[in-house]
């Protein structure tokens, strides 16, 4: 008899093995890190529970010399962690001192941080045991793991490419199915009946939508412009979708320790109407004419600051109007968007984001090309980073009395050797509904 969970928890498994054979021996000695020490505590959920394959104890790996770095665990669900198949040594907590010193290492690295929350799980308790656990010897070697987690969840193996672009497929053609006519009738659906068809869809693939159902307005659609209602109205979950509004879906999925950031748009015709209006066409197009241009200057080697500078170039030079955000757009820092202002052209700004392990939360590590995320904007891109090719192309449409219409494009791709690759087929329309 075959098992789909068990075909999941051999996946899980062969990703684990990869990274911890492929990329761990990389990243602790690009960081001149000796040992890393990843401490868990039960009941107190870790970001890196999956990757690491257990929810307690410490997770410690060690750079001996040679091609492989050792692996133990102390204090783990051994029985568990023994399926696998990764670690070499187990053992008790009350071990750990004795461990440390037998192997001596210079540079320790610990789950803390003042940047990134993806590697400060270690709670002041269990920082308190640890220290006294190695004593003063081995607490003065503490250093963060912050770079060493950013290096070693972003630099990607196969098997996790795979399996991503499996999962972007899918919720491609979620979020598309969501946007017709399948799940929309106008005049009779919900914005929040939407969003309960996407999760049982996702639900009944024994996946999760990357943000919780008690958070529907997340993953919902929303109505970025509407011919028949006004604002305050399309704000509310209950509103039922009319004719001639526009629709935009950001939404994503969770599985296997991976998540999606994707966005989709769709129109819902007019009686009588065959196609888009002019002006809300004309923006699509300049929206993909600016991908095309992001897209040739993203490289690997350069930082995530030096690529912004070539694409702000690059746009200009191509007749766009760059505009550097020093705030999170989410939080208010995208320009008003006033009429008559850069007339005739359309102003583009960037938030190409790291994505891959949890959706929209992996924006915390990895390169950032976006002028508001100073933290990562000085961080490499490195071979096989999976990002959210993500921007906002606004030009006037004169449908709306000179209003912009500010395209949110993003699609989920990976940076190569060869550059800017697609997981799958990228947006290139908006949908349509009848």
């Amino acid at each position: 008899m075959t098992s789909e969970a068990r075909f999941r928890w051999e996946r899980l498994n062969l990703i684990r093995k990869e990274k911890f054979d492929i990329i761990l021996p990389k990243v602790m000695r690009e960081n001149q890190i000796d040992m890393w020490i990843h401490v868990m505590r039960e009941g107190n959920p870790d970001p890196l529970m999956l990757d690491l394959g257990g929810d307690r104890g410490y997770f410690i790996f060690t750079d001996r010399g040679g091609d492989r770095i050792e692996r133990a665990v102390l204090g783990g669900d051994e029985e568990i962690l023994r399926e696998t198949g990764v670690y070499d040594i187990f053992g008790s907590e009350d071990d750990l001192g004795k461990f440390v010193a037998e192997r001596d290492p210079k540079r320790i690295a610990v789950n803390m941080s003042e940047r990134w929350a993806i590697a400060d799980s270690l709670s002041h308790t269990s920082y308190e045991k640890l220290i006294t656990a190695l004593g003063e010897k081995y607490s003065r070697r503490l250093v963060s793991a912050d770079q060493l987690i950013t290096d070693f969840r972003t630099r990607r193996i196969v098997s996790e490419i795979v399996e991503y672009g499996h999962l972007c497929e899918v919720t491609r053609q979620l979020i598309e199915r969501a946007l017709s006519n399948e799940v929309i009738t106008p005049g009779v659906t919900t914005l929040e009946d939407v969003g309960w068809w996407f999760a049982d869809q996702v639900q009944s693939l024994g996946m999760e939508p990357f943000f919780a159902p008690m958070f529907i307005h997340f993953f919902m659609p929303a109505v970025m412009h509407s011919d028949r209602s006004s604002e305050s109205e399309y704000q509310s979950r209950q509103y039922i979708i009319q004719r001639g509004d526009l629709l935009k879906y950001d939404t994503g999925i969770q599985f296997l320790n991976l998540g999606t950031d994707i966005k989709r748009y769709a129109y819902v015709l007019q009686e009588g109407e065959k196609a888009i209006p002019e002006g809300i066409q004309h923006a699509w197009d300049q929206a993909l004419r600016v991908r095309e241009i992001i897209r040739g200057c993203i490289k690997v080697g350069q930082t995530a600051g030096e690529t912004l500078e070539l694409i702000a170039k690059a746009l200009e030079e191509n007749g766009f109007v760059y505009v550097h955000l020093t705030q999170d757009p989410s939080l208010g820092g995208l320009p008003t968007l006033k009429p008559g202002e850069y007339p005739g052209k359309t102003w583009v700004t960037i938030d190409c984001h790291c994505v891959g392990n949890t959706g929209n939360g992996d924006i915390e590590l990895g390169p950032a090309i976006a002028s508001f995320r100073q933290d990562r904007i000085n961080l490499v891109i490195k071979p096989n980073h999976l990002f959210a090719f993500e921007y906002v192309a606004a030009t006037e449409v004169p449908e709306w009395e000179g209003w912009r219409f500010p395209v949110n494009v993003e699609d989920d791709a990976i940076v190569t050797q060869d550059g800017v690759q697609w997981l799958y087929p990228p947006n290139e329309r908006i949908l349509l509904i009848r």
